[in-house]
């Protein structure tokens, strides 16, 4: 089958379009504002009319479009194809998005979740290629996952499953927004370490350089804490290697769950690269049990921001194309 399948990949501040041939080749891509004041109707719009802009800059018409993938914060109803609630978009509340993008593209349309959708993109064409059991872990506010298995996206029997975030990694811990206590992501996701080391200086009172740059931005992330630690701060390399300690643990436990090729890691946090990926690993072997050698390689992801759009054009093609597509 020739033509290509469009992959949009929806986010509160900006849409990427991207169009991926059946090679998995990306043919073109761009990206615009997300145009959150218009409401529900304005952006829907904005989606339709971005990737219909995208392939008349390519030379393409509609009659090419094998298929529309669409990659979304949720929650989402995946079976529905509905759009339960976008946070950073007003009013975004139940909205049929892959109906109306199929409606207004003329083509078959898939929804998928954008932390799936960035799975799918690393295992077809990133980091993941030539894998047949693959977990991604973006570590960002919180902790997004996606396990993929002989390239089919595991979602569990009710549609919330591979949420490796909300793994429970230390019980009574940490309260987490979704009502249970210790999730992984409460400990190890990039603001999670902004967070405890302004704990850390406000509420215990300890020493730290990062005292000044609390001052000056009003909050903490990821990348302040390894600048003071790779600066010789002992309170910034604490924070750190809890943090990591917990993420090994979490992989440990993937390990022994599903004994992956893979996982891969992306997000802010992972943008530290050897800082994060040299002492993960160094952990991981350690906790690992030792009746045999680990197996599973831990690394970055390698597509950046563009693993979501590419992973949505990808599951277009898996579920519309000649079905050759890994």
């Amino acid at each position: 089958m020739t033509g290509v399948c469009i992959g949009i990949d929806l986010g509160g501040t900006f849409i990427k379009f991207a169009l991926l041939d059946e090679g998995m080749s990306v043919r073109g891509k761009f990206q615009s504002p997300t145009p959150a004041e218009a409401g529900p109707d304005g952006v829907v719009e904005a989606m339709i009319s971005g990737a219909k802009k995208l392939l008349d800059r390519e030379g393409l018409s509609g009659g090419e479009v094998v298929g529309v993938g669409i990659g979304s914060p949720g929650p989402l109803d995946l079976d529905a194809g509905v759009v339960i609630g976008i946070p950073n978009i007003p009013g975004f509340v139940n909205i049929p998005l892959r109906r109306l993008v199929s409606e207004g593209l003329g083509a078959p349309a898939v929804l998928e979740n954008d932390a799936n959708a960035a799975a799918l993109g690393e295992y077809l064409c990133g980091s993941g290629e030539g894998t047949s059991v693959m977990v991604m872990l973006t570590l960002g506010t919180g902790i997004g996952s996606g396990i993929v298995i002989d390239g089919r996206l595991v979602r569990g029997a009710h549609g919330i499953g591979a949420e490796v975030g909300h793994t429970i990694v230390e019980p009574e811990g940490e309260p987490c927004p979704c009502g249970q206590r210790g999730c992984l992501e409460r400990y190890t996701s990039a603001s999670a370490l902004g967070r405890y080391a302004r704990r850390l200086i406000e509420q215990d009172r300890r020493d730290s350089s990062l005292a000044d740059v609390l001052r000056s931005k009003g909050n903490l992330d990821a990348a302040d804490v390894n600048e003071a630690r790779k600066a010789g701060d002992d309170l910034a390399a604490e924070v750190w290697d809890r943090a990591v300690g917990y993420l090994a643990v979490g992989c440990v436990n993937l390990a022994r769950l599903l004994d992956p090729d893979l996982i891969v890691f992306g997000g802010g946090m992972a943008k530290a690269g050897g800082d994060l990926m040299e002492p993960l690993t160094e952990q991981f072997k350690r906790l690992h049990w030792s009746i045999a050698e680990p197996k599973t390689t831990l690394a970055l992801a390698s597509l950046g921001n563009d693993a979501g759009l590419i992973g949505a054009a990808g599951a277009a093609w898996k579920q519309f194309g000649s079905g050759e597509s890994r």
